[in-house]
């Protein structure tokens, strides 16, 4: 379902997390520092304090037409009409000073007919909820180096998943550039179900990513960085309930190959303007599996300080994907068994078009009553070509310590 990825990105981009798993490639040389104690890094006599603590509350409200989707007639395209709400809590511990650990519990309540598998005939109004708890760590092992890990759980109607991660980064030419390559498994472990609702059977996949991140000072106020990731997927990759359309026999369900290899570039350059108190940061991603599918996303966001405590943030995205080789909304044959097909609109031919306005208030030289807090406000349109839209409601509370 679009509404999921889109929250997941809108809500990594309102609150951010640490950076991610870190192995170091190369570095250059540097003086030679004394390596920390382990009471040193782990902190014993320093205590532990919590330094902030955020709740982000995304709303989405979704509106169009999907083959994937239940809530409609067989063969033909059923309503994606729903509203999403996700609260997104965020806390930061400190352990000592090299030590630092963030908690995230990201909470889903979804009105919809298409994620509703359990009795889709019957109950497409129905609420579906999700929860998910995520603690990552970062330890500073020397000045240059620092060790990160990552554990996090899923569950959701009829899936739950857990993930782990761990790696290494480090800073070179003189703090300029960082290195870092960043690695995670995640297994899902779900209940296969009919286009009825029925159980099948159990079911698993593994999804395997390593990425490869650079970026570098040019100047005072100019920065830039770019990252290569890989990901390998094994396992059922379908959604089992979605409907497929069929000339003369209905609908059959969705089949996926077992594999899947996807690939993806960025880059991204930020550019501050002093005199004007302006940042402009553009990014561009590249993606490419062995489905078929590939695509191009763009993305350019403003940010405008009107006090020292207080910016305005607009942005637009584009994206532009194929379809997968085995899409299509109208096969003209009885499939053949094991023969790879989808109707799901995500994996259609596509443009989408996104653009965002919000306020941020920074509590560092806000007035006295509000120099603990950080507020954010942010508003959205999401549009695609293929008959799906989304308003976007953001708002956020925070408290520092």
């Amino acid at each position: 379902m679009a509404a999921r990825t889109d929250l997941a990105r809108l809500a990594a981009a309102a609150l951010p997390l640490a950076s991610g798993l870190a192995l170091c490639l190369a570095a250059a040389p540097r003086d030679v520092v004394a390596s920390p104690s382990d009471e040193e890094i782990l902190g014993a006599d320093d205590g532990w304090k919590i330094e902030s603590v955020d709740l982000l509350t995304a709303f989405f409200d979704q509106d169009g037409l999907g083959y994937q989707s239940q809530a409609g007639p067989v063969g033909g395209p059923g309503s994606e009409e729903a509203w999403i709400l996700e609260p997104w809590l965020e806390v930061v511990i400190r352990q000592s000073a090299r030590v630092r650990h963030e908690v995230t519990i990201p909470v889903d309540v979804v009105s919809a007919a298409s994620p509703d598998a359990l009795d889709a005939v019957s109950t497409a109004s129905r609420l579906n909820e999700s929860a998910g708890f995520e603690v990552r760590s970062a330890i500073d092992v020397s000045e240059a180096d620092r060790l990160t890990t990552r554990a996090a759980f899923h569950w959701e109607e009829p899936l739950s998943s857990g993930t782990l991660g761990a790696g290494w980064q480090r800073s070179v030419a003189d703090d300029n550039a960082t290195i870092a390559v960043t690695g995670n498994l995640t297994v899902d472990g779900f209940d296969m179900r009919d286009q009825q609702g029925d159980k099948i059977r159990q079911s698993a996949r593994e999804t395997t990513n390593a990425n490869l991140t650079v970026s570098q000072l040019l100047s005072p106020t100019t920065v830039i960085d770019g990252s290569y990731g890989v990901t390998w997927q094994h396992g059922t990759l379908a959604q089992t309930w979605n409907a497929v359309p069929v000339a003369g026999a209905g609908a059959t369900r969705e089949v996926f190959p077992r594999d899947r290899l996807r690939h993806a570039l960025t880059g991204r350059i930020a550019q501050h303007v002093p005199p004007t108190r302006s940042t402009i940061k553009v990014w561009y991603r590249y993606y490419r599996d062995d489905f078929g599918l590939s695509a191009h996303t763009v993305d350019v966001t403003g940010y405008q300080y009107l006090v020292p405590w207080l910016y305005l943030r607009g942005g637009y995205r584009f994206h532009r994907q194929s379809a997968v080789d085995f899409y299509t909304d109208a096969m003209d044959h009885l499939p053949v068994v094991g023969e790879p097909r989808t109707a799901d609109s995500d994996l259609a031919r596509f443009d989408a078009h996104e653009l965002s306005l919000g306020a941020v208030l920074l509590p560092d030289g806000a007035p006295r009553a509000l120099r603990r807090f950080s507020i954010i406000a942010e508003v959205g349109r999401y549009h695609r070509t293929n008959d799906l839209t989304m308003n976007i409601v953001t708002v956020g509370l925070g408290r520092r310590f």
